[in-house]
């Protein structure tokens, strides 16, 4: 079936699309070959009826294609991390996810970034780095130089998938959030295979967590959302946490109490990127508190699936040493300081 007929099948409500042709739109999509509105009456369509696990490892597959590939070895992919959320939670918080990459990294993680700049909030991953004086337009060399050199890069997705612009005034046009904010988080440009994906909503934690074991890419992920209504593990109660290893897919929750931290209620309220890169600049600095807190929870998980910690509670350990050795303030330096 070719492309326009795929489309057509789903804006008149046509079954599900399987994994491959979900792959063949998308790939169509990306190439320009629809017009604003028939990309419109798309993504309205997906909107309406809900993306299914197969649409989304197809949609995935061909944004990983289409994506600027990084100079790297197989053996420079294996064990890389990302810690890329859908955002778009509107809690408003600081840059929970931005800070995590950082003390993982810190910490003996290998973090390939993928993040971009404010859409739905007043700073976005991009705009508390830069703040921080660290670059975020790289190259796919200079990516991989600094990923080889420190453990750590920001992966700008604007750069990183350039056809994705093709798309991008027709998400700006609609009223709801599209199936591209699921996607971005699962099309990390680097080939990180391993990942804690936050995502807006408890629906949607199953959902990606199927697609990412329907794809078969993946060597562990884990997909969170905490039901305060957080793109991030939560400190004020529990969070939904769906396991990916390989095609397998575990569900449970997790609380603070599970790492050995205690319960929090305090809103984490974020602002501009010098608001919040003076928050991140106070956590590394080793003040106390919840925006701490947070940080070591979700950090705990990134180094699970590193393989750096071997549970929550051994994760927050490894990475409040981090921080309170002063190892995280020196990688900042490090970034910075290699483009200055």
């Amino acid at each position: 079936m070719e492309p326009v007929e795929l489309l057509q099948g789903v804006v008149d409500g046509a079954d599900a699309l399987a994994f491959d042709d979900a792959r063949a739109l998308m790939s169509a999509l990306l190439e320009g070959e629809f017009s604003e509105n028939e990309m419109s009456a798309l993504l309205s369509a997906l909107h309406e009826r809900g993306e299914t696990s197969a649409e989304l490892a197809g949609f995935s597959d061909a944004m990983r294609g289409a994506a600027v590939k990084l100079p790297l070895t197989d053996a420079e992919r294996d064990g890389l991390v990302d810690t890329c959320g859908t955002g778009g939670d509107g809690s408003g918080t600081f840059n929970i996810s931005t800070a995590v990459a950082l003390v993982a990294a810190a910490a003996g993680a290998r973090i390939a970034k993928h993040g971009n700049r404010a859409v739905t909030s007043r700073c976005g991953s991009a705009d508390v780095l830069g703040a921080l004086g660290i670059p975020t337009e790289h190259t796919t060399e200079s990516a991989a130089a600094t990923l080889r050199r420190d453990g750590f890069a920001f992966l700008l997705a604007t750069r990183m998938h350039p056809a994705m612009k093709i798309v991008g005034p027709v998400r700006r046009a609609l009223p709801f959030r599209t199936v591209f904010n699921l996607l971005g988080p699962m099309t990390n440009p680097a080939g990180a295979r391993r990942q804690v994906i936050g995502v807006y909503s408890a629906q949607a934690v199953p959902l990606v967590a199927e697609a990412l074991a329907f794809s078969g890419h993946m060597q562990h992920a884990l997909v969170v959302h905490g039901l305060s209504g957080l793109d991030e593990l939560s400190l004020s109660g529990e969070s939904l946490v769906a396991e990916v290893k390989g095609s397998e897919v575990t569900q449970f929750t997790v609380t603070p109490e599970d790492a050995g931290l205690m319960r929090s209620q305090d809103a984490l309220a974020g602002g501009d990127a010098e608001q919040n890169a003076a928050i991140l600049r106070g956590i590394f600095a080793g003040k106390a508190g919840p925006a701490r807190d947070i940080v070591l929870l979700n950090a705990a998980a990134v180094l699970m699936v590193a393989g750096v910690a071997d549970d929550l509670r051994g994760g927050v350990a490894v990475a409040a040493a981090a921080i309170d050795s002063g190892r995280v303030t020196q990688l900042l330096d490090q970034l910075a300081g290699a483009h200055a």
